[in-house]
């Protein structure tokens, strides 16, 4: 049974549930949503998280992408060798080939009824989407068991003895060190879709209970992103959920298996210029300012922070998905895999001309 109540900025879920809960997790599904059904169903999960690129598009969306988003739909989907298209291609004949294909996915199905999710699913936006969807979605838009994970989203779960098992929070799209970092969310245009200071510091404000179990999912993976890495390890979570980069299998590491704390430490330092000029100008809103306070902040030495954390990067949902058990408040995990050739098709795509991937 499901209660909703608001707190300041903050939509808040509790749920009681079973003892052992199985979380599915998958990312980048690029519109082909029945899949999440279908996966729920083979592996008997009670949740889903998806760490974006969701495919949220509407009918009109198509109107609405650029020529190199149109491109990229066309070009990553099964249909990509029946058509030469390139820069030269014009947009009547891109929008023609997506409509002919149905290559904005089925998200429309989901808007009208007519599909459903089966379970409750807890999604992040990625960087491609689009942005007018997004705000129909924290507006007034509702989708039946769909629940976005940004800013204005906190969610929490608890036991029959209303014990906090864990909390789950996030924030999608993008991640751009640059001026797109101070604009006003949510920010995109053309189908692409990027964070910025001012929802970490918004989302910040709504992380309680630190010391209790909690998952963080973005898009962008963590290994990449030494800023938002920094910013991050003051929410303290335990699991960072991220996708995006399509590797063929599931990747997880924790930094004190893959580097020594003063290489880590080393790692994080980042250029933070450009936001000293906007925070010493009075450029950047309240919540934006306690980001790059957060991001300042000097790092604790005592290394439990630095155990705690454990990243798990999902390849995209076609070569593979993973499972996230909590049993008696313990979480292990399960990737799966959804063919032994897997990695044999990635480097074959990764090896076609004119098919990168979705970056």
């Amino acid at each position: 049974m499901l209660k909703k109540s608001d707190f300041l900025n903050m939509s808040k879920i509790q749920t009681t549930g079973p003892k052992v809960r199985k979380i599915l997790l998958l990312s980048d599904t690029h519109g082909n949503l029945d899949i999440i059904n279908q996966l729920v169903a083979q592996t008997n999960a009670d949740m889903v998280i998806h760490a974006g690129d969701f495919g949220f598009y509407d009918e009109q969306s198509i109107y609405r992408l650029s020529p190199r988003e149109l491109r990229l739909l066309v070009s990553h989907s099964p249909v990509w060798r029946q058509y030469e298209v390139d820069k030269q291609t014009n947009r009547e004949r891109l929008i023609e080939i997506v409509k002919e294909n149905r290559l904005l996915g089925d998200f429309q199905d989901f808007i009208s009824g007519e599909k459903k999710f089966s379970v409750p699913v807890y999604a992040v936006w990625g960087n491609h989407e689009d942005v007018h969807v997004l705000k129909q979605l924290n507006a007034n838009l509702r989708i039946e068991n769909l629940h976005v994970l940004d800013e204005h989203h906190f969610y929490q779960f608890h036991t029959d003895e209303n014990e906090l098992e864990f909390s789950l929070y996030g924030l999608g799209g993008n991640f751009l060190v640059s001026k797109k970092l101070f604009d006003k969310p949510i920010a995109g245009n053309g189908g692409k879709v990027w964070s910025v200071l001012h929802q970490f510091g918004s989302l910040y404000q709504q992380v309680k209970n630190k010391s209790k179990p909690s998952i963080f999912v973005s898009h962008v993976s963590p290994g990449k992103e030494p800023l938002l890495s920094r910013l991050i390890m003051h929410f303290m979570p335990n699991f960072w959920i991220s996708g995006h980069m399509g590797a063929p299998f599931t990747c997880t590491w924790n930094q004190f298996t893959i580097r020594e704390m003063n290489e880590y430490l080393d790692w994080l330092e980042s250029d933070i210029d450009l936001i000293e000029e906007q925070y010493q100008q009075g450029r950047l809103t309240e919540e934006a300012s306690l980001a790059y306070e957060l991001i300042k902040k000097s790092i604790d030495k005592d290394d439990s922070w630095y155990k705690k954390l454990w990243n798990i990067n999902l390849p995209d949902v076609a070569d593979g998905h993973a499972l996230l058990i909590l049993n008696e408040k313990n979480f292990h995990w399960k990737p799966i895999q959804m063919e032994l050739n897997s990695f044999k098709n990635y480097l074959g795509r990764r090896g076609q001309a004119g098919h990168p991937h979705h970056f």
